[in-house]
């Protein structure tokens, strides 16, 4: 488990579990709806950072005769079960109780609470969220947020960047519904604030979802980082050219690496073996992503 991403996990859960229990006290104070469902939010998102802790600890352990190369895309599997929670736990329910509270509209009151603790969670969700995205700024570079997000295997990083991303939109919806109620009197605008923090979380849980699902379908790394490896491998002085390379993502940060080459002629089986065993040390040393890595001697 990388540093960065224990240490953003770590504040993310301190973070949604504060937020949790405040919601939980303004909603009895309030019976607001939209209160109701951003609490329901934060419980799942807690769960949704432990089964992340659960996933990165098993992803660390070493290969076995079972698992040859390793049990990396348990942290896959782990965000995978994390959208499936986004979505059923946070997203249909929000929607189903907004649904209800239009139909049945309930006035919700205390409102000045619900207030005063949204914007308490904005500033908690906002340090969240800025410390995943220091966590996530040494591998994202100069990219896009949304680039960042659809390029890296790190999925832990992924998902506490999509929930914060996520919890601080629906945060603002959840208070302009409140705000919109305290200045209309109207409480199926409490009902809308909790709809639309439905439909919220679950576009976030299919675009998660999505991407993880990718990775666990032996995704391939991002082109510009097939293209420096093999340029890496073509620069080797004893490589005539590289005729194949496959490389697969197997856990976070992780790679296989699949290489067919042609070397240029050798005096001896024993030099062949040593321009291997060389070109091998110098690819991990280089990209030390590469966990596992084969070469194939070839001619065509």
């Amino acid at each position: 488990m990388s540093a960065n991403s224990s240490k953003a996990l770590t504040l993310s859960l301190a973070a949604n579990l504060g937020i949790a229990i405040s919601k939980f006290v303004v909603f009895g104070l309030t019976h607001s709806s939209s209160m109701l469902t951003e609490a329901v939010h934060s419980v799942a998102d807690c769960g949704n950072q432990l089964l992340l802790f659960i996933g990165m600890r098993k992803g660390q352990k070493p290969a076995t005769a079972a698992h040859p190369l390793g049990q990396g895309q348990a942290a896959f599997v782990a965000s995978f079960l994390v959208a499936l929670l986004l979505f059923s736990v946070g997203g249909i329910y929000s929607m189903v109780e907004g649904l209800h509270k239009i139909r049945h509209p309930e006035a919700p009151h205390d409102l000045g609470w619900a207030v005063g603790l949204l914007i308490f969670a904005l500033l908690l969700e906002g340090i969240s969220m800025r410390g995943a995205l220091q966590a996530a700024k040494a591998e994202r570079g100069r990219k896009s947020l949304l680039r960042y997000m659809r390029d890296s295997s790190a999925t832990e990083l992924i998902v506490v960047l999509a929930e914060d991303a996520a919890a601080l939109a629906g945060l603002g919806l959840a208070l302009a519904s409140v705000l919109l109620t305290l200045a209309t009197g109207n409480p199926v605008w409490d009902g809308i604030g909790s709809l639309l923090i439905g439909l919220l979380l679950v576009a976030v849980a299919l675009f998660v979802g999505t991407e993880v699902t990718s990775l666990l379908m032996n995704e391939a790394p991002p082109l510009g980082l097939r293209a420096a490896i093999r340029a890496s491998v073509d620069e080797d002085p004893e490589v005539e050219a590289t005729l194949n390379l496959i490389a697969v993502v197997i856990g976070s940060g992780r790679l296989m690496l699949a290489l067919k080459i042609r070397f240029k002629d050798q005096p001896s089986g024993s030099a062949l073996v040593e321009a291997i065993n060389a070109l091998e040390l110098r690819l991990k040393t280089e990209f030390p992503q590469i966990q596992h890595l084969f070469v194939e001697p070839d001619e065509n």
